[in-house]
């Protein structure tokens, strides 16, 4: 499928396309195409349950394989959305580095969308999230609006708060609101800029996970496709990111969200603030939060140290939430 000769290393077999993956595409209401997988294990008899993958800022389906083949191995058929604006799924911008947004309702909107469109009907088969990031933050504002419509949510590293090192989350957003009604909004933040590949880009600075192996598997990915490539957000991105956060974090949007949910807390994130986590799970009716204390944000492509334990949370949770048998 890709020509891996342009890589400084190849791929491993288990990054790489299921045999049994297929792609699909669908319009949103704004006439956008939007870009969807799935797979079902082998015989389609022994599924067990139905997983609705959600990845987070830039995410993919290429880089979520190797999760992909985990579930499907359990008996768990994968149903996965590519947002708009990332992935394989029409962009916002010409320039389709830049991540972009027209608020965040949209999205929520779009995942309803995909729910009905691409999500069998089946009460023999329970049908759960695994989203991460902002992806979670999405599936999180779903379930408020429409909470009988999984069984249960297993959320990693979930968008509740951006982590804010050189200034308080609350000037943050004003900067960012003040930038895009000035006209800014279709720039990038700054220090943001078009993907470029890193040939020497040693595991030791990324941010996002400290495995040798998976911490570059999206930025093969970007080396192998172009039209995946993301380089960074944008003023609107973050005004929007904001404005989502400060609506989700109202205690009776939360209290709306009654289906049963666990929060992964990675201990080492620098991409969200993991307090954020604990403090939403005060007012969400059915949540359990397990900290990760070792983890970085990128939690599904850590070292095994942590995604074993985090595989054995997810079988306990959706055998014992979502009846998954």
């Amino acid at each position: 499928m890709y020509d891996q000769s342009v890589l400084p290393v190849p791929l491993p077999a288990r990054f790489l396309q299921h045999e049994d993956w297929r792609w699909g595409y669908f319009t949103n209401a704004d006439g956008a195409k939007l870009r969807a997988g799935w797979a079902d294990p082998r015989p389609r008899t022994t599924i067990r349950a139905k997983a609705i993958t959600l990845p987070g800022f830039g995410g993919f389906a290429e880089q979520w394989f190797e999760l992909h083949a985990d579930l499907l191995a359990r008996g768990i058929a994968v149903r996965h959305l590519d947002w708009r604006g990332q992935g394989g799924s029409d962009r916002y911008l010409d320039n389709g580095h830049k991540m972009h947004s027209h608020g965040y309702g949209r999205d929520v909107r779009d995942l309803h969308a995909f729910v009905s469109r691409f999500i069998e009907v089946n009460l023999d088969h329970p049908i759960f999230f695994v989203a991460h990031s902002m992806g979670a933050h999405i599936a999180m504002r779903y379930l408020a609006e429409h909470p009988d419509a999984v069984s249960a949510a297993f959320l990693t590293a979930p968008m509740l708060q951006i982590k804010a090192e050189k200034a308080p989350p609350a000037v943050v957003s004003q900067v960012a609101r003040a930038m895009t009604a000035t006209g800014f909004g279709e720039r990038y933040l700054m220090g943001h800029e078009d993907w470029w590949f890193r040939e020497h880009y040693p595991v030791e600075e990324s941010r996002l996970s400290q495995d040798p192996v998976r911490y570059r598997v999206a930025q093969l990915y970007y080396r192998l496709d172009p039209s995946l490539r993301i380089g960074g957000g944008t003023w609107r991105w973050l005004h929007e990111t904001c404005r989502s956060i400060q609506y989700l974090r109202q205690s009776t949007v939360l209290g709306d969200v009654t289906t049963p949910v666990y929060i992964a807390s990675a201990g080492q994130d620098v991409i969200v603030d993991s307090a954020a986590h604990k403090r939403a799970a005060q007012y969400l009716p059915n949540c359990i939060v397990e900290a990760y204390p070792d983890a970085k944000h990128d939690m599904w492509l850590e070292h095994d140290s942590i995604r074993t334990p985090l595989l054995a949370a997810l079988d306990r949770f959706i055998a014992e939430k979502a009846g998954v048998r």
